[in-house]
This record gives structure tokens, sequence and C-alpha cells, in this order.
């Protein structure tokens, strides 16, 4: 990362000695004279770099607006910070991941929405640590559940704990995403009002939908092809979430 910050001052300092020639000024390290025609160094004052933005102070969260997030970013900001929220479509850089595996800091993708406020519909998004999900895959999700919060831990526990809450508590629906799907639909369905299906064709999270009305989809991307997978959150997000009146008193289905 120290490189890459190196060869990026580099290139301002060059673009900027070209730019001083065709003005017509001195370009940068050239020497002025005076009088006397004693040359004498003239001082070089490079524009500042724009600063990154600051993040909201807010007690143990850490709130950045960049595109990407790099490990130079955060590595002298972390200290007291329990939880890093990041704009949503934001590179994250492995190098931060594992810095905040390290730390035991949750990562989030925050909402389109300002201040990052529940509302009543809407995707959450959860993504196991020991997902073997690849950048490709992941990449189809995203773009399935466009402005989905975005939930980040290593733990499938605290995954579908958070998720579940999201779903039973504002009315939304949920994807979890896990190498252990098993224990992520026996975990969600015992909380009251999700109704957790475990999604492994299109056809099964049409039925699911269908006949339960499901509203939190569990995959493991790994056993499922691009076209497959987005098909399977395709059919999902679209499909009905509200639970049949014939099952309603039996899976704990909305009033």
């Amino acid at each position: 990362m120290a490189g890459q910050e190196l060869d990026l001052e580099a290139i301002v300092r060059e673009v900027l000695r070209r730019l001083q020639q065709l003005g017509g000024g001195p370009a940068v390290g050239d020497q002025a004279r005076d009088g006397a025609g004693t040359a004498k160094a003239t001082p070089v004052v490079l524009p500042a770099l724009p600063s990154a933005p600051l993040s909201a102070c807010e007690p143990g969260r850490l709130r950045l607006e960049q595109r990407t997030i790099t490990l130079g970013l955060i590595r002298d900001r972390l200290q007291g910070v329990k939880e890093v929220l990041v704009s949503p479509g934001a590179v994250v850089t492995p190098s931060v991941r594992d810095e905040l595996r390290k730390r035991r800091i949750t990562l989030r993708f925050r909402s389109e929405l300002p201040d990052d406020s529940p509302v009543p519909a809407g995707v959450v998004l959860g993504v196991a640590g020991g997902t073997n999900a690849t950048g490709a895959a992941l990449a189809a999700v995203t773009a399935e559940t466009a402005g989905a919060e975005r939930i980040d831990r290593d733990c499938i526990l605290e995954v579908v704990r958070h998720v579940s809450q999201a779903v039973a508590g504002h009315g939304r629906i949920g994807v979890v995403l896990t190498d252990r799907p098993a224990v992520a639909l026996c975990l969600a369905n015992r909380q009251t009002s999700v109704r957790a299906a475990w999604g492994v064709s299109v056809a099964s999270v049409r039925e699911a939908a269908k006949l339960i009305g499901a509203n939190l989809l569990v995959v493991n991307p790994a056993q499922h092809g691009l076209y497959e997978l987005r098909g399977m959150i395709r059919e999902f997000v679209g499909g009905r979430h509200e639970c049949p009146k014939t099952y309603r008193l039996a899976l704990g289905g909305e009033a």
C-alpha cells in the first residue's frame, strides 16, 4: 500500500511539472537566478491533495464514505472501534477484512437510505465468514439485491441472528449466504415470524414462496452456478412473503 501511495505522489509531481512547463513557469525542481546571475533554488509548492472525508462521530462506529476501503485508510483509526460502516457497493480489500477480523470489528454495508435508518421494506443480505463465495458469486447476489443492507460476520450464529431480527422486527426479507445452510435454517426458524427456506433451485424457491411465504432464504453459493444463483435470488426477492392463512398460527406468521 505504501508503494501505491508513493507512486501516486510521483505521478502528481510529474503532472504538475509538465503543466508548469506548458504554462511558461519554472518547472518543479528548476532554478531561478537573481540579479547577479547567481542560481538560487525556487521553492516548489504543491497543492494539497484532497483529504479523505472524516467519519461521523459515533462512539464505537467508524463510518466511511470512500468507494475503496484500504488498510492505509483505516489503520490508524480503529482505536475503540467496534463497527466499521461503509457505503453500499464499496470495495473492501482483503487486507482490511483480515485486520477487522483480527480486531473482532464488525464490517457492515449501510443502506442507501439516509441516516441508515431501518425501514419496513427492503432486503438484508448476510454473509458468513466461512462462506466459499467467489467474488463473482457475491457480485451476482448483490446485483439482485441492489440497495440491500449487508451484514458480514465470521460467525454464522451472529449473521443469522442479525438477519432474523431484521426480518422479524421490521417486516423485511433476508438472504443468508453460508457454507452451513442446515445450521442457518434451523437457527433462523427458531425466531418468531421468520419462515426460512433452503434454496437449492429456482423451483424450490418458488415453491417455498407459494407454500409458506418464505421471508428468509438460505443459500450455499458454492453449490450453484452464477445463472442459477441469480435466478434463485430474483425469484425470492420478487416472490410473495406473506404467510398463508392455513399455516399462519403454526408457522408464527403475521396476525
